[in-house]
């Protein structure tokens, strides 16, 4: 007895543990994101994106330019809107999930809804001598930065709670796909349609986004199952 009740009190601090440190990434990423938009949006700080435009001199590496423009599609609606309908549907149809293709379909809608919102609050404006032409709308937060995290680590969730994939894979589809958002993220700075600080605010702001999305879909969910359980809806209730 014993035994068992020392090996239940480790386990419970081992969960503290990991739920502190949790919270506390989850605070050092909001505190970023707030630095970010007070003193280099809205105080109009320009140092570190001067810096770190001078650093990448992007201006000089005309060779990346076809490679750039292949990762900066793959964070435009013309590719996610049809991923998100695409992904919905699997997990509807094939996986027999409705559960899960509603919950992604409400990712890609809010999270649409959020951009604008963002977007038309800050109203910054984009950087000069662009190296695309026709590219309307704000500046901060990215776009492509944010849809392309929140995307790639909406898959990484899913990779991760697939039973039928071995943890290495996990791993391996991870990294990969974080890459590959940290790529398209890359690409609008090589671009110069979107200062640094727009891309990280849009990394920053996924993770922000998705951990709340989870909070609520995960609460939601775990209501609407105990309600089903019972044989009631949460709309017969007065």
């Amino acid at each position: 007895m014993t035994h068992i009740n020392t090996e239940t009190a480790e386990k419970a601090k081992g969960l503290s543990v990991r739920i502190l440190l949790i919270i506390l990434f989850f605070a050092a990423v909001c505190f970023m994101l707030y630095y970010i938009s007070d003193e280099i949006v809205l105080e109009k700080e320009a140092t570190f994106d001067a810096r770190v435009f001078k650093f990448l001199d992007f201006k000089n590496r005309p060779a990346l330019k076809p490679v750039m423009l292949f990762f900066t599609f793959f964070g435009s609606a013309n590719f996610l809107l049809p991923a998100y309908i695409l992904l919905s549907i699997f997990y509807l149809f094939k996986r027999k999930n409705k559960e899960r293709s509603l919950n992604i379909a409400a990712i890609g809608l809010c999270s649409a809804g959020l951009l604008f919102f963002l977007k038309h609050l800050f109203r910054r404006a984009r950087p000069e001598e662009q190296l695309l032409k026709n590219i309307a709308g704000y500046s901060y937060p990215s776009g492509h930065s944010f849809s392309s995290f929140t995307f790639c680590g909406m898959l990484i969730f899913l990779i991760w709670m697939s039973e039928k994939i071995s943890k290495p894979v996990k791993w391996i589809l991870s990294i990969f796909l974080f890459s590959f958002a940290s790529m398209v993220a890359l690409s609008r700075v090589y671009f110069r349609v979107h200062y640094p600080s727009d891309v990280i605010a849009g990394f920053l702001l996924s993770i922000v986004w998705l951990t709340i999305c989870y909070f609520i879909l995960e609460r939601w969910n775990t209501t609407r199952r105990l309600f089903q359980s019972s044989g009631v809806t949460p709309g017969q209730i007065n």
